[in-house]
């Protein structure tokens, strides 16, 4: 077969592990991939060096309405993000139909379109539409989160409502079947404009290659880079810069960590558009008593060798997390995990105590106190990483996750 993977993607980071993981661990090697992205996304380069050689990536130059980023200034970034949202919608012609001109040039049995690199991505849901109305085979949508515009004043969440129903009525009736990375995901369909329900989503968890060492991942020793002596302790967040991620609950949970241990050190590594990053520096700087332990760093491609580094890993999500795959690469290297409770992220770690914990997201005294705990306790955590390494074996391993995924194109 030959088969598209549809996506667009404004930052690198995790999704494009996802899509590493679900090429390579792919069960049929005579199978054709055809990954088709806007060449905007940091990610390429990346995935062009990891994927098998009988694959292929198109870039398209759709605009998008996130290429909309005038400027770095935070007076006008409100603007800018309404100008955004209704562009987003005044786009779907020309993008619909420039879509449907592209898959209509490329010889493929099915396609599998990808949202998770930008939550409620409008693209990755008319290619599905643009590939029932040419007549092709299979379509499959793999959700990785929704987007909901819970914080919109009610007139205009209302008039985004409208478009979002008309465009997934569009949709779910377009697809062969729909996938969710998280039950918790799936249960959020009730929640969003337009589903119905009369297309079941079917939920394959995200899966990692378990063999596969850091052949072509990042080879920072964060001690030697960072001056940190050997008794310092590494806490590790992975994430972009983005106001989900969470970044000032870690602050002030920092606040509370270096009184007990002033030899820990907070490493964040994550993609940005420059005001992102400035954003979170802000935040650091308002929050924190001193800034010296917190170290602010861009996105590290297979970043493996940065987890094996780490005594701990921190997910501090706030709003949204349909699955949280640093965790499970975490589980992999036996590096426990200490997580705000969102979304799909209690079933990705399991019970607390387990391979790690999963905490009230407003509590930042409870997050410090089991960082605390975590590092006074070494048997305790190291216990937590064995835990983790079985969970991910029997869980979310990429072969299984592909051989799903290939099934439900075979059926």
């Amino acid at each position: 077969m030959n088969i598209i993977i549809f996506t667009e993607n404004k930052s690198a980071g995790g999704m494009d592990t996802f899509y590493e993981n679900l090429v390579k661990s792919w069960p049929n090697k005579d199978d054709k991939i055809i990954f088709i992205c806007n060449k905007g996304h940091p990610g390429l380069k990346f995935l062009s060096n990891v994927f098998p050689d009988n694959s292929k990536i198109i870039p398209h130059s759709l605009l998008l309405s996130w290429d909309i980023n005038w400027v770095n200034n935070i007076q006008v970034i409100i603007i800018q993000k309404i100008i955004r949202r209704l562009l987003k919608y005044f786009l779907l012609p020309y993008q619909y139909l420039s879509i449907k001109k592209l898959l209509k040039t490329i010889n493929a049995d099915c396609l599998i379109s990808v949202n998770g690199g930008y939550p409620g991505g409008i693209t990755t849901r008319l290619a599905n539409i643009a590939w029932k109305s040419i007549g092709k085979g299979k379509s499959v949508h793999s959700l990785h989160g929704l987007s909901l515009h819970d914080n919109s004043s009610y007139g205009f969440k209302k008039l985004l409502n409208m478009f979002e129903k008309y465009i997934t009525s569009k949709h779910i009736s377009s697809l062969s079947n729909l996938v969710c990375v998280s039950q918790s995901c799936a249960n959020s369909l009730k929640n969003y404009p337009g589903y119905d329900g009369k297309l079941p989503a079917q939920v394959i968890y995200n899966g990692i290659n378990l063999e596969e060492g850091n052949k072509s991942g990042s080879t920072l020793n964060l001690r030697n880079n960072l001056k940190l002596s050997k008794d310092s302790k590494i806490l590790l967040m992975l994430g972009t810069y983005d106001s989900n991620k969470g970044h000032a609950h870690l602050f002030k949970a920092m606040n509370i960590v270096l009184n007990k241990y002033p030899e820990c050190h907070l490493v964040i590594c994550g993609d940005h558009r420059g005001l992102e990053k400035y954003l979170v520096v802000k935040s650091m700087e308002n929050i924190m008593s001193d800034t010296k332990n917190i170290h602010l760093l861009d996105y590290i491609p297979h970043a493996s060798n940065l987890i094996q580094q780490a005594d701990i890993l921190l997910i501090a999500s706030q709003i949204t997390e349909a699955f949280g795959l640093t965790a499970i690469e975490a589980m992999k290297y036996k590096t426990p995990i200490i997580s705000t409770e969102i979304d799909g992220l209690r079933e990705t770690i399991g019970s607390n105590g387990d391979a790690g914990y999963c905490l009230e997201k407003n509590n930042h005294v409870s997050y410090a106190d089991k960082i605390i705990y975590l590092l006074k306790n070494p048997d305790v955590k190291n216990n937590m990483g064995e835990n983790g390494r079985k969970r991910v074996e029997s869980k979310f391993n990429s072969m299984r996750m592909s051989k799903e995924y290939h099934a439900l194109l075979l059926k």
